[in-house]
């Protein structure tokens, strides 16, 4: 198993823009900011997630090792038993700004929007939509 992504799909995810204000997208990343981020992705995207940051546990319920070069994984559950709301990992250790949550957030829930997309480039052209939709529900009223 590869211990990095290909670099076209390290490259896509790099320049996925996050609609966060300069000044908060080095903010770090704590669990509660993390969730109600989330929540926003699950909204725009009307895709319902399990957010787990327990990568141990993650490993646990999904039967799948968590690579320690992941920022974040979806899993959708058996082809035969789909879950019928998936789970999505974030690794902490590695998503430490705001602006990497942004972007594995997208990053991920765009997998569970457009599954079939894989790592295309209309694949991250979806989660950068889901980016500008978070970013339209975040601008504070004039």
């Amino acid at each position: 198993m590869a211990d990095r992504a290909h670099p076209v799909t390290e490259q896509r995810h790099a320049d996925l823009r996050s609609p966060l204000p300069e000044h908060e997208r080095d903010l770090p990343v704590d669990v509660s900011w993390l969730r109600q981020r989330a929540r926003l992705f699950a909204a725009v995207s009307e895709r319902n997630f399990h957010l787990v940051t327990d990568l141990v546990a993650y490993a646990s319920i999904s039967g799948m090792s968590y690579l320690s070069h992941y920022a974040a994984q979806v899993y959708l559950g058996p082809k035969t038993a789909r879950l019928k709301v998936p789970l999505m990992a974030i690794n902490l250790g590695l998503v430490t700004t705001r602006e990497e949550a942004d972007r594995a957030l997208a990053h991920e829930t765009m997998h569970l929007v457009v599954p079939s997309y894989g790592h295309k480039a209309a694949a991250f052209a979806r989660a950068q939509l889901l980016l500008d939709q978070v970013g339209q529900l975040t601008i504070a009223p004039a």
